[in-house]
């Protein structure tokens, strides 16, 4: 009897623990991913960034199990490849968020959408930053990226936010534009309304920018 009781202690005290290191986390990611979510969109500061990035590489060293904090670092760096001040600084940041996708896909263990989605993102950013010479593969492989994100789920709104924002800022000459772009903005914003998250932590990102580049297509 005795034992019974203990072994039912035992396993209380370690479900506790269980929950309080899963809220530590959830904390955790919840203070930095609205850290992120509150830096200027059109302009964010690098040095809030970096230091964000450093963060949520903290928590993926406390947390080697879950896929998320790499993520999150990876997005931080895909946008300080965008915001860089030179071309090597820009690849810089893209190669460590290609590492941390890389080990965020084995961690996931199996085909993610937002983790595909964020490899689409990073080969758009990474074309961006040297257009003339990377259009080719990285076109190639964003559109690689976001076939294999509706494969896994057709219902995921950055997908077409991707879509749409790719468009928006290629050249008219090239088959780019505001007015190409509307459909797919259109659908990301039909999607946006309908999505919801796995969980508090989940990707929730681009409706803004959905919604700021679908109001320049009506103008």
């Amino acid at each position: 009897m005795k034992k019974t009781i203990f072994t039912a202690l035992a396993f209380v005290l370690s479900m506790c623990m269980v929950l309080a290191q899963n809220e530590k986390y959830t904390q955790a990611m919840t203070t930095n991913i609205h850290a992120l979510n509150g830096l200027d969109k059109e302009k964010p500061d690098a040095k809030a960034l970096q230091d964000i990035a450093n963060r949520f590489e903290r928590i993926a060293a406390a947390e080697p199990k879950e896929w998320l904090p790499k993520y999150y670092a990876a997005r931080c760096n895909v946008i300080l490849g965008f915001v860089g001040a030179s071309l090597e600084e820009k690849d810089k940041y893209l190669e460590k968020a290609g590492a941390l996708l890389k080990d965020a896909e084995a961690i996931a263990g199996k085909p993610n959408d937002e983790i595909l989605v964020m490899q689409a993102f990073h080969s758009q950013i990474h074309l961006a930053a040297d257009a003339a010479n990377r259009w080719e593969a990285d076109g190639a492989k964003f559109a690689e990226y976001i076939t294999s994100a509706k494969k896994v789920n057709a219902e995921n709104p950055r997908i077409y936010y991707l879509e749409g924002s790719s468009v928006f800022f290629t050249p008219e000459e090239f088959g780019g534009g505001k007015k190409p772009a509307k459909p797919f903005l259109e659908k990301a914003s039909q999607k946006f309304a309908a999505f919801k998250p796995e969980t508090s932590i989940h990707p929730d990102w681009g409706k803004a920018e959905t919604e700021w580049m679908l109001a320049q297509t009506n103008q």
